[in-house]
């Protein structure tokens, strides 16, 4: 084992150690591994010396040799772990190390052994160099031999073209570390990527290619980029002499080295279009090698990403990536039979046509942030038009595929309406091809813009191809029908979908019956749909159903392979229950608990087991249902899920590496340690869903079950404090955060004040010195949203003043330190010359919506105090930022301030009005939505007010033209913020007309009018639930200028709460309401205002009348 050559049998064990650890004897391999760990642990000198003696060795078998190399690199790796084999090497080995690997590297005449000795190089010096950002050394200090060694290589014409090559290469790996020693001698660097650039060599070439595009990503200043900006041209002339090398691998490794890193677009911005697109246009076009053709395009596209705002300055860049994708469309295999007996999980993927239509959505969506889409749109509707309408099928299916990826982003009603009837027009034909892009396609509308393309017209034509589709005589076909009515038919309302059911039914029991597991689990989803969306009209099916789908769990709950299937049978249970009710569920609720608790517990499941995210929801599902009945459910199912809250990342080392299976998704991170030291994490994405799954599952049963969930309250806050430093993702930290507060809800409801306090001490301790010391803006915002709502879930008496104050002068802050964190950024984006608003500072909003959002959680329970202590603090920030000079996006934060101070502090707030309030009312008509629907709201809050008074003419006059104007508009998506704001002004003409009658009784017959006319409320929930109630109530009083003289506007008054029952837009109170009215009007009456509504009004209506009648039965 020793390198001073004590004995020839022990250097010969030692190669023949090497020589099994690459062996595929399972047994041997492990004893050698045990014996070369063994040597590394208790004599690293000698191991390490003698690992490269073996590299010197030249005699050796190759695959010896490279495992050396192998196992070098990792004895030189960890340098700043204690007890790493470099820690216990001692600073003479360190530095006769460094020399021998250069002079290994230079020496070595394999090549394949020689990509070992380089990686070995590039590892130890990025591990031992750390130069900090702003300095420009002229060399490095941890190694100053291994740039010029380096180099001196690279430049030496004589050499071998691969040394040159691999030693470039090396000097690319290392830039990440040196890139600022290469800046310092910027000339030379020059020289040498110039010379290099022009080798006749095409590996030293594609190698200086990719350092020079490395060497771009990492210089962080603009000011050092562009003394490299003169070598554009020589690279772009190198990707062109690349690509006609017969060895796509060269053209392939620079491709991959060019995808954009933060920089790229500024740097090439002076040759974008006269010279990069171009050649990278004409590669991705027309190369003889596919992949190539791929990564070409995938540059090209990843520009955009980029920065979107300067590629759209190039119409030539839209155009070429237009018709590249549209070509990549057109590249489909012409075996049908072959791809028929394919099914689409398991499909052999056309590789061009996937990725060209990824391209024209990724190109949609970055165009679309610049608000160029309908340019896109404008060059793409003559080929799609004109593909719709072909005979030939591979450009009908790309047609499809362009309305399909395009759709999302198209505004007008009309243009989403053509392009559904064109998708329509070709599910009926008779290629199959076809008919299964255009159900991808209808999925595609149901996802993008269900209200228009699910509405009666609509879906009167689809719903009976969907119906038809079922029994496609291509299964590929029929299950792609069903798939997309899983989406379709989530968004198509009851009174529609209610004449096909019957026939759906009767073919999905068909499929059910039939054993085949694939169609079961197509069936059974299917089924799921139409039981969510009848609810309790589906209860009809359940005497048939629950017993096959009991059958269907009883056959397959042990079958590995059958785990989707089983976690879709339990949805549609708990689908079922919920159409059906606790009632007539009771009597198989305790055996599907059970079943489900043993489906999941099984062992030796895989981490990605479906079966626990439907179980979870199932058990959501028929909580919901049975409500207070599944507290006895509750002990046997809540501790597994609460096991999952465990579920965390783990340092990635190489046994947690070996623990992830190879086709295994998974996630990384990195964070710094409470010892400052760097971490990367890792974790499956199963996990991250699990973990979701089980707090979201957690969530529900506090929020459904509220004070009966107390006795479970200590062991879930437990449970629940790892999840506060889950930094994966932070929507399962807000998730947490949220179920906290639910806890204290939950405790509150149950009179359990001191749990109460404790909770919410608890939280507060751990959270807000993280949110004040933190610097990552996201969790910060994540932990202000999550302070918020414990406070505001607390209730009363729980904080004193001073923890109030101190609160209230955390978010101030933050909030000021945000601003001056923009004002920075802004600065340092007029110096770098950056391309104005591509900057999202979508973090630092968030952050101070949140802790706006904990200012005004202290309101709600705590007026007296926060007007005493708090006020003082909040209103120079309101007064400097509610002036019309502030930004919009900054006022806004002011604004909802002052909506909070008037929602829950009333008259405490009042002598501050003049500080904001006469500016608010003038923003009800600023053309900015967020101000405009803040400025809305907040007359309506103000309104309730007596002092409000003085404000009450000018400002009704103002929210009638908002309503007005906004309802008046085209049905567009982009048109659904002013509508919201509508829906806010609404009310507040509402609350004028109920507080302020006197003062705007010239007004009054208009104001009713334009709010009568304006509803119902069309986007915002809280406002609709609050509007329609007030609907109802006035119309149960038989307000004369609602109803209208002798009920004139009774028809429309009707519609108007027809459509809202039962929907997001009405409470349960108020749809109970609307039923009781309904039945109150009575029979003759009724059928007379029903005539004037639509059919499918009348069968909701109908509906609402039995649901009525039923409940005051009972």
């Amino acid at each position: 084992w020793h390198s001073s050559g004590k004995g020839t049998m022990a250097a010969l064990e030692f190669v023949e150690t090497l020589r099994l650890l690459a062996s595929n004897d399972n047994t041997s391999r492990n004893a050698a591994e045990h014996r070369f760990s063994d040597a590394r642990e208790q004599q690293p000198v000698s191991t390490v010396a003698a690992l490269f003696q073996v590299l010197s060795d030249q005699q050796l078998e190759e695959v010896v040799r490279k495992q050396a190399a192998v196992l070098l690199r990792q004895c030189l790796g960890k340098v700043r772990q204690d007890k790493s084999t470099w820690s216990q090497l001692g600073d003479q080995a360190h530095i006769e190390c460094k020399a021998k690997v250069l002079q290994l590297l230079e020496g070595e005449g394999n090549p394949s052994v020689r990509k070992q000795v380089r990686d070995i190089v590039q590892s130890l010096g990025n591990q031992l160099i750390d130069i900090a950002k702003k300095e420009r050394p002229q060399n490095i200090q941890a190694w100053p031999e291994l740039l010029p060694a380096l180099l001196r290589i690279v430049m030496d014409g004589s050499r071998d073209a691969s040394l040159r090559a691999d030693a470039i290469w090396t000097v690319k790996e290392l830039l990440t570390s040196v890139w600022q020693v290469m800046v310092a001698n910027h000339e030379q660097t020059l020289l040498v990527l110039r010379s290099c650039l022009a080798d006749q060599n095409v590996a030293v070439k594609t190698n200086a290619a990719g350092m020079l595009c490395e060497l771009i990503d990492n210089v962080d200043s603009k000011k050092d980029r562009d003394v490299f900006a003169v070598l554009v041209a020589d690279l772009c002339a190198a990707l062109e002499a690349i690509a006609e090398n017969s060895d796509n691998t060269y053209i392939d490794t620079l491709l991959q080295a060019m995808e954009p890193g933060g920089n790229t677009v500024e740097f090439y911005k002076d040759a974008l279009g006269s010279e990069l697109l171009p050649r990278l246009a004409r590669i991705a076009g027309s190369h003889v090698q596919n992949d190539t053709r791929r990564l070409a395009l995938e540059v090209i596209i990843s520009l955009g990403e980029e920065k979107p705002k300067t590629l759209a300055k190039l119409p030539a860049y839209i155009e070429q990536t237009l018709d590249i994708s549209v070509k990549f469309l057109l590249e489909l295999e012409d075996d049908l039979a072959e791809w028929a007996n394919q099914d689409d999980d398991e499909a052999d993927d056309e590789e061009q046509y996937k990725f060209g239509k990824e391209v024209v959505d990724r190109l949609c969506r970055q165009m679309d942030k610049v608000e160029r889409f309908p340019f896109v749109f404008d060059k793409l509707k003559p080929v799609m038009t004109t593909f719709l309408q072909s005979s030939d099928w591979k450009q009908v299916i790309a047609g499809v595929t362009i309305a399909a990826q395009t759709v999302e982003y198209v505004d007008e009603e009309e243009t989403i309406l053509q392009m559904a009837g064109a998708v329509l027009g070709v599910l009926q034909s008779s290629n199959p091809r076809i008919r299964h892009v255009a159900w991808t396609a209808v999925a595609q509308l149901a996802q993008d813009h269900s209200d228009m393309v699910t509405g009666e017209h609509l879906a009167g034509q689809l719903l009976p191809l969907f119906f038809a589709g079922i029994d496609d005589s291509y299964t590929r076909v029929s299950f792609r029908s069903m798939e997309a009515f899983f989406i379709y038919g989530q968004e198509v309302e009851r009174e529609v979908l209610e004449p096909f059911v019957p026939g759906m039914m009767e073919k999905l029991g068909l499929k059910l019956q039939t054993g085949d597991r694939t169609q079961q689990c197509k069936a059974i989803t299917y089924v799921a749909v139409l039981a969510g969306q009848m609810k309790d009209d589906f209860a009809n099916y359940y005497s048939s159903l629950m017993p096959m789908l009991k059958q269907i769990i009883q056959a397959i709950h042990r079958d590995p392979d059958q785990r989707s299937l089983l976690g879709k049978a339990f949805e549609c249970v708990s689908l079922l229950a919920r159409a059906v009710g606790s009632d007539g569920f009771r009597a198989d609720a305790e055996g599907i608990m059970q079943a489900m608790v043993q489906a999941a517990s099984m062992p030796n499941l895989p981490s990605n087991d479906p079966v626990k995210e439907y179980m979870m929801q199932a058990a959501q599902r028929i909580c919901w249902t049975m409500h207070a009945d599944f507290l006895p459910f509750l002990p046997p199912i809540l501790p597994g899920i609460l096991e999952k809250l465990t579920l965390a990342p783990k340092e990635f080392n190489e046994h947690s590496r070996n623990e992830v299976d190879d086709d295994e998704e998974v996630n990384l991170t990195i964070v710094q340690g409470e010892d400052g030291k760097v971490k990367v994490m890792i974790m499956s994405t199963s996990e991250i869903e699990d973990l979701q799954n089980a707090v979201e599952c957690v969530h529900t049963f506090i929020e459904e079950l509220g004070k009966l969930y107390a006795p479970f309250v200590a062991q879930t806050a437990q449970a629940l404090l790892p999840v506060f430093e889950f930094d994966m993702q932070e929507r399962i930290r807000d998730l947490a955060f949220e179920t906290w507060a639910e806890l204290c809800n939950a405790a509150r409801e149950g009179q359990q004040t001191d749990i109460v306090a404790q909770l919410v001490h608890e939280f507060l301790n751990r959270i807000l010195p993280k949110l004040a010391e933190s610097d990552d803006l996201e969790a910060m915002a994540t932990r202000a949203d999550g302070v918020a709502a414990c406070i505001r879930n607390a209730g009363p008496d729980i904080l004193t003043a001073q923890q109030l104050t101190e609160i209230a002068q955390i978010a101030l802050t933050l909030i000021g330190n945000s601003f001056k964190r923009q004002e920075e950024e802004a600065q340092k984006g007029k110096d770098d010359d950056a391309d104005e608003d591509e900057d999202d500072d979508s973090e630092e909003v968030a952050l101070r919506h949140g802790c706006c959002q904990v200012i005004n959680s202290l309101m709600v329970h705590n007026k007296d105090t926060f007007t005493v202590q708090a006020l003082p603090l909040c209103m120079p920030l309101v007064q400097q930022l509610i002036q019309p000079t502030i930004p919009a996006l900054n006022r806004r934060l002011a604004m909802h301030l002052a909506c909070g101070m008037l929602e829950h502090l009333g008259t405490h707030v009042t002598p501050h009005w003049p500080q904001f309030l006469p500016q608010m009312l003038q923003d009800i008509l600023n053309p900015v939505t967020e101000a405009r629907q803040a400025a809305c709201s907040a007359a309506g809050m103000a309104a309730k007010n007596p002092a409000f008074a003085p404000f009450a003419v000018e400002a009704s006059n103002k929210l009638m033209q908002v309503v007005s104007e906004s309802r008046s508009r085209a049905k567009k998506k982009s048109e659904k913020p002013a509508q919201a704001c509508a829906d806010a002004a609404l009310t507040a003409i509402a609350s004028i007309l109920e507080h302020h009658q006197p003062t705007v009784a010239a007004l009054q017959t208009q104001m009713w009018s334009v709010w009568l006319q304006g509803l119902p409320c069309q986007e915002d929930e809280t406002e609709g639930k609050q509007n329609h109630e007030t609907l109802l109530q006035l119309t149960l009083k038989e307000h004369r200028d609602v109803v209208g003289d002798g009920g004139a506007n009774m028809p429309h008054v009707l519609a108007v709460l027809v459509d809202v029952c039962n929907s997001d837009m009405s409470s349960e109170e108020t749809s109970k309401g609307i039923g009781k009215l309904v039945v109150k009007l009575g029979g003759a009456y009724l059928e007379q205002l029903a005539q004037k509504l639509s059919q499918k009004q009348q069968k909701k209506l109908v509906r609402i009348v039995k649901e009525a009648n039923a409940e005051a039965a009972v």
